[in-house]
């Protein structure tokens, strides 16, 4: 059984730390997990220019940026797969997230380029896991200072990307949001137990995460 999930959230949300507990924790549990990295940083890190003014640069940018997204995502799978054991795939963000930062029209257009719909793409993943910006309820934990791809600099933009995020997997069937909190741990482990429930083991593991 390969179970794909994506982490998703504005900036400053904790992804980074959650994906290093998810892999450590279901790990233990005889997992074979992923942690696929987020495709926008490996892109702006390489030098793709998001912040251009340019149009058709900015469509090509987000058009490649989704094929390879897919593309790495069905590797992984393969090789999950190939483990031969049950298997976890946790997507630092996931191919809808590209929408959040694209016109609707060039959205539909991308789409339309790539052959998928949008309910494919929601269906490319078992749940979605929401972390919600620091931004938004531990706004002194904010920074910008562990994430050098990071652009939004004002607590405002976090919060306005945070929402868009959310708006754009409203429908999938499967969405947890997980509240920001002072502790971190307790951001952390919800996930743990929001992707025990996914894999119907929460009764099992609830005292090994809380």
């Amino acid at each position: 059984m390969i179970t794909k999930i994506v982490l998703t959230g504005g900036p400053c949300a904790g992804k980074t730390t959650t994906n290093e507990r998810i892999e450590e924790f279901y790990a233990k549990l005889g997992y074979a997990v992923f942690t696929l990295p987020e495709a926008a940083t490996l892109f702006i890190k390489a030098g793709a220019e998001f912040l251009t003014k340019d149009r058709h640069l900015y469509f090509e940018i987000h058009r490649n940026m989704m094929l390879f997204l897919l593309q790495m995502e069905d590797s992984f799978h393969n090789i999950a797969k190939a483990t031969g054991k049950p298997a976890i795939i946790v997507n630092d963000r996931g191919a809808m997230d590209l929408s959040a930062y694209m016109d609707p029209g060039d959205w539909q257009e991308l789409l339309r380029q790539v052959g998928v719909t949008e309910a494919e793409l929601m269906a490319r993943y078992k749940a979605v896991f929401h972390l919600c910006t620091s931004a938004k309820g531990a706004p002194n934990s904010y920074t910008l200072s562990n994430n050098s791809a990071r652009m939004e600099e004002t607590l405002a933009e976090a919060i306005r990307v945070d929402d868009n995020l959310l708006r754009v997997w409203q429908r999938h069937p499967d969405l947890h949001v997980i509240p920001s909190t002072e502790f971190v741990k307790d951001k952390i482990d919800g996930v743990l137990l929001g992707i025990a429930q996914v894999l119907g083991i929460q009764d099992d593991v609830r005292d090994l995460i809380l």
